[in-house]
């Protein structure tokens, strides 16, 4: 069972139910839940297993808010910032300390599953963005979390 620390201001059901109409998409049950009761902060433990990724095992940093009161630590503004180099379907949900996101998959037959975007991953003369299947869903990430 993990602890966070410095969870974000508390979320109410009506303003996760604004930023999913922002977002224009649905969040799992189990990612909502989440969110009702910490919106965002550093877990205890903090280290995950990411299978054929070379530089795992890596931390999971923090989890991103609504709202949060740092613009870093903020949902909706790292969804914007990675759009770039994270499809839209992924809405990146925490982060590792290397700057890796992890990220939930909100559309598609895979919808649910958590992945590592490593996006500091080089691939012959130019940086590329690596993809790893971390869980099946938001739970099963959260009890892959360790000491």
């Amino acid at each position: 069972m993990i602890e966070i620390d410095e969870p974000a201001k508390p979320l109410t059901e009506k303003r996760l139910s604004n930023f999913e109409r922002e977002l224009g998409a649905t969040l799992p049950i189990e990612y909502r839940q989440f969110l009702l009761k910490f919106n965002g902060g550093s877990p205890f433990p903090d280290t995950v297993e990411i299978k054929g990724m070379p530089e795992s095992p890596t931390d999971v940093l923090e989890f991103f808010g609504v709202d949060a009161f740092d613009e870093s630590s903020d949902l909706m503004w790292n969804k914007d910032t990675f759009s770039d180099r994270v499809p839209a379907q992924m809405l990146p949900i925490a982060c590792d300390s290397g700057g890796g996101l992890f990220c939930l998959l909100l559309a598609g037959e895979d919808s649910g599953k958590v992945f590592y975007v490593d996006l500091q991953f080089v691939g012959g003369m130019k940086q590329q963005v690596a993809f790893y299947e971390v869980a099946e869903n938001f739970h099963a990430f959260l009890e892959k979390i360790r000491e």
